[in-house]
């Protein structure tokens, strides 16, 4: 049976953790990939996937390899094969294929901090079960088990915001509109009066963008979660959900516009109190 792990840990961060440091020791010694590829007879893309934390399950024979290229030996070749080893532990999203296909569950259970921006729907971290049904029905799956399996998946990741140890800190700008659009009004009551218990928790704060403010200043509503790690060593990432796919940003411009866009944004809301007397406006 898998070692049992910490409230918080997350294969995804490991695996992400292994492929910079092995990147890292090939870029020490100057070799390139195409060099590395010759020497070990690997192809292009196998290297690529390594470096890139696509691999889905580290191979530890392929780590020793590579520490064996770049000379890492002791303490540290030991650190990298228990790095593999860890990111091949099976994170609880991967039971919900069907419903995440992507890794973000995974930062998300690593992340420190996640700051995100939602113009039409409530921020998936901070939905109720009957908003999760609602808008899995709109997304158009009708068959029962489907829809349970969405809530209780939904429901398990939103456990980082209330685990004993080190819950993330989540800070939520929310346009107005994506609580106008509940037009079941038992189900918009619930999801009110969660959103004001949510911002009860220390750890938690919410900032609503009100319609009657007018425009805010950004050019585009596009949502977006922005998640910094505790491990200053890895990079933030910006996660876009794209109709025609999702996206992870990790360079350092596109951090930056994001970063500023988000203050903007944090601006442009109602401050933390003023957003809690108007979702206890709106439950009355």
């Amino acid at each position: 049976m898998p070692e049992a792990q910490p409230e918080g840990y997350s294969p995804t961060i490991k695996k992400r953790a292994l492929s910079r440091r092995l990147r890292e020791a090939r870029e020490a010694l100057g070799l390139t990939t195409s060099e590395v590829c010759k020497q070990l007879a690997w192809s292009p893309t196998r290297l690529n996937y390594i470096e890139h934390a696509k691999w889905v399950k580290p191979a530890t024979d392929a780590v020793i390899d590579l520490c064996e290229l770049y000379g890492l030996e002791g303490r540290e070749r030991e650190r990298l094969i228990k790095l593999a080893r860890d990111a091949r532990q099976r994170g609880w999203w991967r039971k919900y294929n069907d419903v995440f296909t992507n890794e973000l569950p995974g930062f998300e259970a690593g992340a420190s901090q996640i700051q995100t921006f939602e113009s039409t729907f409530v921020p998936g971290l901070l939905q109720v079960r009957g908003y999760i049904e609602l808008v899995t029905r709109a997304a158009g799956i009708e068959d029962p088990d489907g829809i349970r399996r969405h809530v209780d998946a939904r429901i398990e990741r939103q456990k980082i915001l209330t685990r004993d140890e080190d819950p993330c800190q989540m800070h939520a700008v929310i346009d107005e509109s994506a609580i106008l659009r509940i037009s079941n009004d038992k189900i918009r009551a619930e999801q009110l009066r969660h959103l004001l218990d949510m911002t009860e928790l220390p750890n938690v704060t919410v900032q609503l963008l009100l319609i009657a403010n007018g425009v805010y200043p950004t050019k585009s509503s596009e949502p977006f979660v922005y998640l910094r790690f505790p491990d200053s060593a890895d990079r933030d990432i910006v996660y876009l959900e794209t109709t025609v796919d999702d996206r992870m940003l990790e360079e350092r411009d596109e951090l930056d516009i994001y970063a500023k866009r988000f203050s903007r944004l944090i601006n442009a809301a109602c401050d933390p109190d003023r957003t809690r007397k108007h979702l206890k406006q709106q439950i009355e």
